[in-house]
């Protein structure tokens, strides 16, 4: 699908497919949420799978992963990258989570203050 030998760099075909391919999928994740058509824990799945196929295709229409000649640099960095995010929002949900379960009292402690 993707040919850089034959000027796909260069139309505006991959922005435009990209384009309607992240809607298909935005609308695919706002349909099941506002619906209700799964469970919870399926419809948190489906919501990070679908937000990851867009991720992924997002990469290879708008930032053109994959097709230049020399990709090595490019992986490495958008490796990098998904490192780093992985560590700061990892690490901020573990934050939160902690400062919620020892700054917050609990219900034993309120009925023993009175």
């Amino acid at each position: 699908m993707i040919d850089a030998h034959h000027g796909w760099n260069l139309s505006f075909k991959p922005i435009t497919l990209g384009f309607i391919f992240s809607l298909i999928l935005t609308a695919a994740a706002y349909r099941i949420v506002t619906h209700y058509h799964l469970s919870n824990t399926v419809l948190t799945a489906a919501v990070v799978v679908l937000g990851c196929v867009q991720a992924v295709l997002q990469l290879i229409f708008f930032l053109h992963i994959g097709l230049e000649s020399k990709p090595h640099w490019n992986t490495m960095f958008l490796l990098y990258m998904v490192f780093l995010i992985i560590i700061l929002v990892g690490g901020s949900i573990w934050i939160m989570h902690h400062l919620g379960y020892n700054v917050m009292p609990t219900m034993d402690k309120l009925h023993n203050m009175w």
